[in-house]
């Protein structure tokens, strides 16, 4: 009996959906609202430089994971355990 890993993977995804959502309406009041000027637009693509590469550097690692495996529950808790005892063996 275990948590499938895959739970984590649902929950990474849909932050970085939120990120996105987020950038994007951060990105759109910037041109709209903003001074279109030089700072302005290097602020822009620098935000967008180190938020793809930690997307992409994120992306790397969790590529690397078997989302099949499941985090096992333990003996501990489970009927066959006799006590509090078992748990540290």
């Amino acid at each position: 009996m275990g948590i499938p890993l895959v739970i984590f993977y649902v929950a990474y995804l849909i932050a970085v959906a939120i990120f996105i959502i987020y950038s994007v309406f951060n990105i759109y009041h910037l041109v709209r609202f903003g001074y279109l000027n030089l700072a302005n637009i290097t602020i822009i693509f620098f935000y967008l430089f180190i938020a793809a590469g930690i997307l992409i550097i994120s992306w790397e690692y969790i590529s690397q994971i078997d989302w099949a495996m499941q985090i096992p529950i333990g003996p501990a808790f489970t009927p066959e355990a006799n006590g509090p005892t078992n748990f540290f063996k």
